[in-house]
């Protein structure tokens, strides 16, 4: 019995990186996982693969730089699962080595 059986949790940018280990753990703790990515063809593999290994998962392919993207993402969630225990805001723009300062702003925007 994992320690987020019966929990619902939502992850964004849940493709790579962080998030996927983020959704893989959340997974392999019993949750039921929506997660949401920019890359839809990676999303789907990630969910494809532990939708086999017997999770609930659902992936949604989308940009949640802007407002109506989270909202579109978090009302799946709630059509999907009933509820929403967790989230993970984890979305983030990379910032160009050579000018940190520039990205900052979106970056924040959607990560924050």
């Amino acid at each position: 019995m994992g320690r987020l059986d019966g929990k619902v949790a939502a992850v964004t940018g849940g493709a790579s990186g962080i998030g996927e280990a983020t959704v893989r753990r959340f997974v392999a703790e019993g949750a039921s996982v929506a997660f949401c990515d920019r890359d839809g063809e990676r999303g789907q593999r990630v969910a494809a693969e532990l939708e086999t290994a017997g999770a609930e998962v659902a992936f949604t392919q989308a940009d949640v730089g802007t407002e109506a993207a989270c909202l579109a993402f978090v009302n799946s969630v709630a059509q999907k699962f009933g509820r929403l225990d967790i989230i993970i805001n984890n979305a983030g723009i990379p910032a160009p080595s050579n000018d940190r300062l520039a990205a900052f702003i979106p970056g924040a925007s959607t990560t924050y």
